[in-house]
């Protein structure tokens, strides 16, 4: 199988599977070792334009690969690493993602009173999918609420504490504070192309509270994160970036046939030269016939303002993609899953440059918008777990 892959493809495949075949020989003799792992695997194609790593030659190198080493040192104490490779077709954001990456790696323990406190590469607690967004047996899509989650934002170098409270009557809060640093990369259109973000935010201190209602699958939660772009020490201080805050609002209804969820986040940092004005939702919504079969619907929107610096123009709202997926998802058995969906995508976010923004040349000094594009993509994927 590796003769079909290249470069850093087959570095890191050789390198995942020889870890697996190690680490299992370990587990044998050791209980307190544990192994987890998960992969997905896609072949996609569009109608017309690129779009998330998708052609319209259609390509097969679509896959996330993760595997998971946990051992347990005393009831109380553990150390977890997982690692992960993933390949996202001819997706720009190749360029700044490395062939496998150490996306958690810490120790945690957890106190009598419930309290748990996690340091080093920890999973980055921000809102419905993220600790869970790679094993794509838990999910009904190959990816899900892309407008939200990205490929980015999958971890905080730091602290993480967590303490649930029963408030009685049913009533109960998972309360989450995090401090620490974190590698930022997005993919955002703008007046002159596309433009690929890999940034280091630092100090940043957040915090995420669930509330979980009487209803049995009901909860809602909210996030949010102040952080200090990097660099800005070692700026002048006049270009020094502001203190930005993220904020991400989330609810969640599951039921035994049906499921509906909404998360919508924000952030914005108005200094230059790092302006960013932000927005994105996703919605999501399925139901489940059968034991194994899964039908989903999900709506991806996002706007990112334009600004015009050093010009009489006023900044212009400029939407990122509208997709709207349907999906079904079958399986077999709760390891293996089976997934078809197709994809409507209009907008201005694509692999490649469109026209998004007119610049006006004369009065009246007003932007406008070029007309948006459209694409259709499918995907077909096989996801796995153990």
């Amino acid at each position: 199988m590796f003769t079909q892959l290249k470069g850093g493809q087959t570095a890191a495949m050789v390198f995942l599977a020889g870890m697996t075949l190690s680490a299992s020989a370990g587990a044998q003799q050791d209980e307190r070792l544990s192994i987890h792992g998960s992969a997905t695997i896609a072949y996609g194609k569009t109608d017309r334009l690129p779009v998330v790593g998708v052609t319209k030659d259609g390509t097969s190198d679509y896959r996330l690969l993760a595997l998971q080493f946990g051992y347990k040192i005393s009831d109380k104490d553990r150390v977890v690493t997982q690692l992960l490779h993933r390949k996202i077709g001819s997706s720009p954001l190749n360029a700044v993602t490395p062939a496998v990456e150490p996306v958690w790696a810490f120790y945690e323990h957890r106190f009598d009173n419930g309290l748990s406190l996690k340091a080093g590469r920890n999973p980055l607690p921000r809102g419905i999918f993220n600790e869970i967004r790679y094993i794509g047996t838990l999910l009904p899509l190959f990816r899900v609420g892309n407008a939200v989650y990205g490929e980015t934002l999958e971890f905080v170098d730091g602290v993480v504490l967590r303490k649930p409270f029963d408030l009685g009557s049913d009533w109960s809060i998972d309360a989450t504070l995090f401090g620490g640093g974190y590698d930022l990369k997005a993919q955002i259109p703008t007046s002159t192309g596309v433009s690929v973000v890999n940034t280091r935010n630092e100090n940043t201190v957040g915090g995420q509270l669930w509330v979980n209602t009487p209803i049995d699958g009901v909860r809602v939660g909210a996030f949010a994160n102040n952080y200090m772009s990097t660099p800005s020490a070692t700026l002048p201080e006049a270009q020094r970036p502001n203190r930005t805050t993220t904020f991400l609002y989330s609810a969640e209804a599951v039921f035994s046939k049906a499921f509906a969820r909404a998360e919508y986040t924000t952030f914005k940092q108005t200094k230059s030269p790092n302006f960013v004005d932000f927005s994105s939702y996703y919605v999501q919504a399925g139901v489940n016939p059968t034991e194994q079969l899964t039908l989903v619907a999900e709506y991806n929107d996002g706007r990112n303002m334009v600004r015009f610096a050093n010009t009489p123009i006023p900044n212009l709202a400029l939407p990122l993609n509208q997709d709207v997926a349907l999906g079904v998802s079958y399986k077999p058995s709760a390891q293996v899953a089976f997934k078809l969906e197709g994809h409507r995508v209009e907008g201005y976010q694509f692999d490649t440059p469109v026209p998004s923004v007119i610049v006006p040349t004369a009065p009246p000094l007003v932007a406008r918008l070029a007309p948006a594009q459209r694409t259709y993509y499918g995907l077909l994927s096989v996801a796995f777990s153990f």
